[in-house]
């Protein structure tokens, strides 16, 4: 029967990915690591920060990194690319560089994000680039740690742990934080057992020779590691490596965020799946379909098992029914949560975790149908991102 079909396939999609890949993942990682080579000394990094109007920032962050001196990292330069800035973050810079020969000010016309990591890369000098935002903050040694493990001259890019600062000031950013805490584990995984795509794109060092140009509407933290993927390098996740951002404020940046990820995600991924095949690279390959684009199809798969549960239960099988049932308690239990946020209290844990998972679902539907209605962003700003309608492919 089709229905039931539908409804064991997507219930099967959704176990795997949450469960049975990061189980398979971790016997790998165990039985068959990817055993590390330290061939070369520790490179000379250019640390890149793309930025819009962070005048208010901008001073901070630059002396943050700096401070990475005294961990031992070998600090070539920090670059600031300025995305047509319209505060007073460029007279910042270049006030800050009168006295710190090593810093440099990039000047762009509005781009957008990609566009000015782009021009970056192109003006650094340094072998290894880190990329960085405005308003991470480096943990002593970051930057040191990071830069060891291109020692292994296969190492394409690597990334780090990204915590949130004050996690648990909302309800949405305390169930953020349990997200990451879940995706860096799987990260950990991949990256010992050498299946590793995904990185942070606030903490993501590239090696120069590995870099290529990213089209504006991808976003360099989803398509350089699969593109170092594709030439045979490897990615790496790095704990030892620890920075920290600002929390998510709330739901609505939440969501923001996440349609915006995901949509830029998805275009990326599916760029690069005919690249990266399982006859190929099958590690890659595999991490791609589970780590990401069946995760982000999430949505479509507990709709399909929803309403097919709910045929099947009133069609005689009512055991079926717990699936749509447990769908419906999810999003009442969400919508309450976000009642109870709305009168300034605080609500249970497992209702604050109910509505932020909603929501996450919600963006990464947005997300898939942007990338079919043929929408890019290429606006990266967090106040003010937005979608273009095009018929092109990244």
């Amino acid at each position: 029967m089709i229905v039931e079909l539908l409804f064991w396939a997507s219930t099967a999609a959704l176990l795997w990915v949450y469960l049975g890949y990061p189980i398979v993942v971790g016997l790998a990682a165990t039985f068959l690591p990817e055993r590390r080579l330290e061939a070369d000394a520790p490179p000379s990094v250019s640390v890149a920060i793309a930025a819009h109007d962070e005048g208010e920032n901008i001073a901070d962050r630059i002396s943050d990194v700096f401070a990475q001196d005294a961990s031992g990292a070998v600090i070539a330069e920090v670059i600031v690319g300025s995305d047509g800035s319209a505060d007073d973050m460029d007279d910042i810079v270049r006030h800050l560089a009168t006295t710190e020969p090593r810093l440099r000010l990039l000047s762009l016309p509005r781009g957008g994000q990609t566009a000015t990591q782009n021009a970056l890369f192109e003006a650094a000098r340094a072998p290894v680039v880190v990329l960085t935002d405005a308003e991470t903050r480096f943990e002593p040694g970051c930057l040191a740690a990071l830069a060891g493990v291109f020692r292994d001259p296969r190492v394409g890019c690597a990334t780090g742990q990204l915590e949130w600062r004050d996690v648990a000031a909302t309800a949405t950013s305390a169930n953020e934080g349990l997200y990451w805490r879940y995706e860096r584990f799987v990260r950990d995984l991949e990256s010992r057992a050498g299946l590793l795509t995904a990185v942070t794109g606030a903490l993501l060092a590239v090696r120069r020779s590995a870099w290529r140009e990213v089209p504006p509407s991808a976003s360099m933290d989803h398509l350089i590691p699969l593109y170092v993927r594709e030439s045979g390098g490897l990615v790496v996740y790095v704990r030892e490596a620890v920075a920290t951002d600002r929390p998510i404020s709330g739901l609505r940046e939440q969501f923001r965020n996440r349609s915006r990820t995901a949509t830029r995600g998805i275009h990326a991924n599916l760029s690069m799946v005919g690249r990266i095949s399982p006859w190929r690279r099958p590690r890659a390959a595999l991490a791609i379909w589970s780590h990401k684009l069946l995760r982000w199809a999430t949505p479509w798969f507990l709709a399909t098992a929803a309403v097919c549960g709910f045929a099947l239960g009133v069609g005689g099988s009512p055991a079926y029914l717990i699936v749509p049932f447990a769908a419906l308690a999810t999003l009442a239990a969400g919508a309450a949560a976000h009642l109870v946020i709305g009168t300034g209290h605080r609500p249970p844990r497992v209702m604050a975790f109910a509505r932020s998972f909603s929501v996450v679902c919600a963006a990464f539907a947005i997300g898939w149908l942007n990338v079919l209605g043929g929408r890019r962003i290429d606006v990266w700003h967090r106040a003010d991102w937005e979608t273009t309608t095009t018929g092109r492919r990244p």
